[in-house]
């Protein structure tokens, strides 16, 4: 159930409010953004929901979890469902912040990714805060409550909490977050986008997509696959070579490019190193070589 608000607002207080007993893995509450008037004070009360904060500017005091934190420019604090809080604008310099407010199975799982694990309420950004500020604007930009709305606000919500992820991974976090998957997983993700985009893609594509370096994929899909990323892209473009020499009447050169081979001639000679006749007597062969 949503806490009662008593709290004063001013011209500068903007903000979206939607149900507050959706049901979902992650929902959007709220959303909004606020310089607040000197000392204007919030609670004490118990929040539903979690209320991620980042602070553009100023200062304030937050108190919650028995503990009293001053979060300030350059960090973000987060209001945790079902737990007294208390906050407060400093009177010499109130706090700018904006601020999402979600729910859902996975919203405490999520904040404690964020780094909000038990009795952490305040921490460092990486990140400056007005990009958080942009999100929250383009919420804003189509306030609308209706289906399509709801879903771009969903999908800005979405990126506020990676961005928030990202904002705060230290660099134990972000090597653990690299290899979260088991091996198996990353190389079939790979040769997926090899079937995908073969006709486009290098290896360093591949590497970029997967996320890890170039000597440690290759480690992992040779052990999986049996080759290398490199051989692999090429024995699947000429694969696809020989699909179209006996499905379509195309060119030689048409098929080369389609397949990803901008000179026909290297095709060619790829096509004759592998097979042991160039593409036109493959055809001619009906594929029998």
């Amino acid at each position: 159930m949503k806490a009662k608000d008593t709290a004063k607002r001013n011209k500068y207080y903007h903000c979206l409010e939607y149900d507050h007993d959706q049901v979902g893995d992650i929902c959007l509450v709220a959303c909004g953004m606020e310089q607040c008037d000197p000392g204007v004070d919030y609670g004490p009360e118990v929040r539903d929901c979690y209320h991620l904060h980042i602070v553009l500017s100023g200062t304030g005091t937050l108190y919650a979890g028995g503990k009293t934190l001053h979060p300030r420019s350059g960090q973000m604090f987060l209001l945790k469902h079902n737990e007294m809080v208390r906050y407060t604008a400093d009177s010499s310099e109130p706090w700018k912040y904006c601020w999402v407010t979600y729910n859902g199975t996975e919203a405490k799982r999520l904040s404690e990714d964020i780094g909000f694990t038990d009795g952490v309420y305040c921490l460092d950004s990486a990140i400056e805060a007005k990009e958080f500020f942009e999100l929250i604007r383009r919420m804003h930009e189509k306030p609308e409550m209706n289906y399509i709305n709801d879903l771009r606000r969903r999908g800005i919500l979405l990126e506020f909490l990676a961005l928030a992820l990202e904002a705060t991974e230290t660099p134990s976090r972000k090597l653990a977050r690299r290899y979260e998957y088991p091996a198996e997983v990353y190389v079939r993700k790979a040769v997926d986008f090899i079937h995908y985009n073969y006709a486009t893609i290098n290896v360093s594509d591949i590497v970029e997509y997967i996320g890890f370096t170039r000597s440690y994929f290759t480690t992992i899909f040779k052990r999986q696959v049996g080759v290398s990323p490199q051989k692999y892209l090429l024995k699947y473009r000429l694969q696809q070579g020989c699909s179209r020499l006996l499905s379509t009447g195309l060119e030689i050169q048409d098929i080369a490019a389609q397949v990803g081979y901008d000179d026909p001639l290297n095709f060619s000679k790829m096509f004759k190193n592998t097979y042991g006749v160039s593409p036109t007597e493959y055809r001619l062969k009906g594929g029998r070589i």
